[in-house]
């Protein structure tokens, strides 16, 4: 069986699609823990009316916001499931993701966990990811190779490393973490060529305190996996993009897109 977790907050006017992208999954034999993060909307009575049809949705409310990495943990307290998947409140699974990615831990016991390529939606455009099969060390270090709510992991190892960290340096880029604490391990993970999510990409203007995470986070693994000391050159370019304005990203994505 596979345990999939959801966290959210606020998301009434999108949560039905992410939702029923899950259930409508040709894998069947599922069970969808989702986390009301306090909501101030009709985010959980939305929920409720589906849970209602469907017994494969189990609902969490919080008394209180308490955030992304806690809710998740409290999601993955309840999963009876072999293997855990992620999935994001305002994303969308296509209906063979599972199906797609079970096959690949059956048929490939040496990985952890697996990830996909996916469809990035903005402004009425997209562009499909392209992100490494196989990543390794190195291409931990240079970007977060991986879609979050694209993956799939087995349920011993996430557990057995304690699942998300809840630290506050670790806000914001909990994935990531996991993902590098993961290979520190022992673990590795890969992703499918074809993109099996597609997920909402936003254009604001990036918080100082994400960015010093992700630098704070790179550099103690720059150590951790016994990297040369030069590599810290991507820390040097993650705080140069804090000078970059939401509008300017935007419009170099749309360049891209359009093939300008």
């Amino acid at each position: 069986m596979i345990s999939v977790i959801m966290s959210t907050y606020n998301r009434g006017k999108k949560i039905s699609r992410s939702v029923e992208s899950i259930l409508q999954q040709t894998v069947r034999d599922i069970e969808f823990i989702i986390c009301d993060d306090c909501s101030t909307d009709d985010t959980y009575s939305t929920l409720q009316t589906i849970a209602k049809s469907d017994d494969r949705v189990k609902l969490i409310k919080n008394e209180h916001n308490m955030g992304l990495q806690k809710s998740l943990n409290r999601c993955l307290s309840q999963c009876n499931g072999d293997y855990i998947a992620r999935m994001d409140d305002d994303d969308f699974s296509l209906p063979d993701r599972f199906e797609t990615q079970l096959k690949f831990l059956q048929d490939n016991p040496e990985y952890s966990f697996v990830g996909s390529n996916a469809d990035e939606v903005f402004d009425d455009h997209s562009l499909v990811t392209d992100l490494p099969s196989h990543p390794d060390e190195f291409d931990l270090i240079k970007r977060n190779p991986y879609v979050h709510p694209s993956i799939i992991m087995r349920s011993s190892v996430i557990k057995a490393v304690g699942g998300y960290s809840e630290a506050i340096n670790h806000l914001r880029v909990e994935d990531y973490e996991l993902w590098m604490r993961l290979y520190k391990n022992g673990y590795k993970g890969a992703n499918i060529k074809r993109p099996l999510v597609e997920y909402s990409k936003s254009f604001t203007n990036t918080k100082f305190l994400d960015r010093k995470n992700t630098i704070r986070l790179v550099h103690q693994y720059i150590f951790a996996f016994n990297l040369p000391v030069f590599y810290e050159y991507i820390n040097v370019l993650t705080a140069a993009k804090l000078l970059v304005p939401a509008k300017l990203k935007r419009l170099i994505r749309l360049i891209i897109v359009r093939g300008i």
